[in-house]
């Protein structure tokens, strides 16, 4: 009887310390697309495992996943359609897949860049119109607010709660240099250029433009369209998006210097690349019957979730390729379907491809190279065929090649015969696997989980009411004292003034001396 009251007081106190220690968190679900919302799904599914209260906003483009336990939903009517989302990000795709001229691309770019930018735009106004929703999630009086980038940060600020962010795709250097993170373009390369971290005058040349384009186009265009949702919703109008997203506690950065190349970071920034890695799941009896029939073993086809072979030819090209091998090949297909498929090719519309990663006949990847399937392969240390399509594609498929772990290719100048070259090189070559293997081995040696390491940073962000002694005293600069324009200046009009002094001086010097010379000459005459 002693005992079980023991025992009975234990537990007492076990749920009076973790009922001390529950926070209430809203996470975002975020605006972006598929691989979006899942990472910071993921980021929720670990806070709430550690005991937390967790509620997740999200807009009714992932209503399959509202019943996903042990999450509470609360969901927006979106003015934007999954079907509208997919349709716009597959335009963008189809203009890289077309085979077209470089200028043909840019012009298609061009003509659909305003209307991507105008669905993100949509997704923050959708999140923050129903004033009625917002009042709920006022009255729930969140401890922290977890999301990504710009609508994460409007949001918090109209419920008037402290935030951390999150990037989800590789991040670009104005969201580096936005929190005050040193970007110096002679050995960090931006996204959208590809470039390695060893750079030529020709490649720091470009890098440093594109940093100098980007952070422009960013500033006085996508930015100043949340400027004017603050202004719609009267969302604290005075304060800049940017300097919003500055005044978050934390960073967290889709990059892991497995992957990335490394570069210096402010003690408020953290990297948490492979968010979404794990081990694999069981296949189901059909797919694993097709992967384990193959002798030679499986190579995966994916160019992901949005892009579309919209060329019969490139179709016809991938097919060929695959038929000249004799591993069998999990096709993703999306778009056009090859005219005659080859009985070593299985096409699926969806595919788990990280349980196929996982699967010890898994040879190879042929892949677009989007940043989360990479830390996939990375995880499962399969080596890579990189085909990058657009945006930071290409820059993953870069770091991957620099570091020995695949191999990349044009995707519009490939040919069957190239193609079926590479994936030989590197399954025949035993250095890609080993290099990848290693990588797998330092990703994996760590004491937390991404996910699980922002869930740690999130709580202590709470415990200790901010994380403002993180936080750098450039935050409190202007443009012109942080970068010391002020001072250059300053010390330019003092070496100008120094030079014309002395200048005045040895003239007057010389002129002096000329004249006693002068004077001696004469009277000696």
């Amino acid at each position: 009887m002693r005992l079980l009251c023991v025992y009975s007081f234990l537990l007492f106190i076990l749920y009076c310390v973790t009922s001390i220690a529950c926070f209430k968190i809203l996470v975002f679900g975020g605006v972006g697309g598929g691989s979006h919302y899942h990472i910071v799904e993921r980021i929720a599914k670990a806070l709430a495992q550690r005991d937390h209260d967790v509620t997740v906003y999200v807009s009714n483009m992932y209503q399959k996943h509202r019943q996903a336990p042990p999450l509470k939903f609360v969901m927006y009517e979106s003015l934007v359609t999954l079907n509208t989302w997919e349709s716009v990000l597959s335009n963008i795709t189809s203009g890289y897949l077309s085979g077209e001229g470089f200028f043909s691309q840019i012009q298609n770019q061009l003509k659909v860049a305003p209307l991507f930018f105008n669905l993100m735009r949509d997704h923050c106004h959708s999140a923050l119109v129903d004033k009625q929703l917002l009042n709920q999630l006022r009255k729930e009086n969140f401890d922290i607010i977890v999301g990504e980038l710009a609508t994460t940060s409007l949001l918090a600020q109209a419920l008037d709660k402290p935030y951390v962010l999150i990037s989800c795709p590789l991040p670009a250097s104005w969201q580096y240099s936005m929190i005050y993170n040193p970007i110096n373009p002679a050995y960090i390369p931006t996204v959208r250029t590809g470039f390695d971290h060893h750079m030529t005058f020709t490649t720091r040349l470009m890098n440093t433009i594109q940093i100098c384009v980007d952070h422009l186009f960013i500033m006085f265009s996508i930015l100043s369209n949340y400027d004017h949702l603050k202004e719609t919703h009267n969302i604290k109008p005075d304060v800049s998006t940017y300097k919003a997203l500055g005044q978050a506690e934390l960073y967290f950065m889709n990059a892991d210097f497995t992957l990335d190349f490394p570069r210096p970071l402010m003690t408020n920034t953290i990297p948490v690349g492979g968010i979404l890695t794990g081990p694999a799941k069981p296949l189901d009896t059909e797919l694993d019957s097709f992967v384990w029939g193959s002798e030679d073993g499986i190579i995966i086809f994916s160019l992901g979730s949005y892009a579309s072979i919209v060329k019969q030819d490139m179709a016809d090209m991938f097919a060929r390729a695959f038929a000249r091998l004799p591993q069998r090949v999990i096709w993703k297909q999306r778009g056009k379907k090859p005219s005659v498929i080859p009985p070593n090719v299985k096409m699926m519309e969806w595919i788990p491809q990280n349980d196929l990663l996982g699967h010890p006949k898994t040879r190879l990847i042929v892949y677009h190279c989007g940043v989360n399937g990479a830390y996939e392969a990375i995880y499962h240390g399969i080596p890579v065929i990189c085909l990058p399509v657009f945006h930071d594609q290409s820059d993953v498929a870069q770091r991957l090649a620099s570091k020995g772990a695949g191999m990349r290719l044009d995707i519009n100048t490939v040919t069957s015969e190239t193609l079926v070259e590479a994936i030989e090189r590197v399954l025949n070559y035993e250095s890609f696997r080993s290099n990848m293997q290693t990588l797998s081995t330092i990703f994996k040696d760590k004491p937390n989980h991404p996910a699980d390491e922002v869930a740690l940073w999130t709580e202590y962000v709470v415990r200790h009411g901010g994380a403002g002694h993180l936080r750098s005293a450039a935050y409190d600069l202007n443009l012109f004292q942080y970068l010391l324009i002020d001072v250059i200046l300053f010390l330019t009009i003092c070496i100008l003034i120094v030079i014309v002094v002395m200048v005045t001086c040895c003239k007057c010097f010389v002129v002096t001396v000329g004249r006693k010379l002068f004077s001696r000459k004469v009277k000696s005459e």
